[in-house]
């Protein structure tokens, strides 16, 4: 899962909604990556992000997984009116092993994921050797000069995520 917000107290809402997703008995983060400044992608005129990624276990369908993503960002006020615009909470389902769907619900995995480093540094600091249509995910970065594009924050993350 990748997750990100550029509107109101952005740190303050994804340690929120983090912690709101483990509410539910359904679903695990085993781990989450520290907090990353972005600038927007696709629509660029609009503040910085903060992004970070996160490695879950879930029990049920990818389906009802990416049905309480969407209750979680709503329940942040998110609304949909610009397309790739500011958002208080973008939670996303990026990528799992043996699992794809192309639906209008949902697209898995996440079609632009492989091309946004504001996805993918956050990814490899909690999955260092993960591999996409066999490329490794630290020469998909350099590729894409993805380092430059992504700043590292401090241990704002209040609480330890992960078992």
């Amino acid at each position: 899962m990748a997750f990100g917000s550029n509107m109101g107290d952005s740190l303050s809402t994804l340690q929120r909604a983090l912690a709101m997703l483990e509410e539910d008995r359904r679903l695990s983060l085993e781990k989450v990556s520290s907090f990353y400044r972005t600038k927007a992608w696709g629509k660029t005129d609009q503040p910085d992000f903060i992004n970070g990624a996160a490695i879950l276990s879930w029990e049920g369908t990818p389906e009802e997984l990416m049905t309480l993503l969407l209750t979680v960002e709503k329940e942040f006020g998110r609304k949909r009116d610009i397309h790739w615009g500011p958002r208080t909470l973008d939670l996303d389902l990026i990528y799992s092993e043996n699992i794809t769907r192309n639906t209008d619900f949902l697209h898995l995995p996440h079609p632009w994921f492989w091309e946004r480093p504001f996805v993918l540094v956050p990814l490899e600091e909690i999955l260092p050797h993960f591999r996409y249509k066999g490329e490794e995910i630290h020469q998909r970065i350099m590729e894409l000069n993805g380092y430059k594009e992504v700043e590292k924050m401090g241990k704002e993350r209040s609480e330890s995520h992960g078992r």
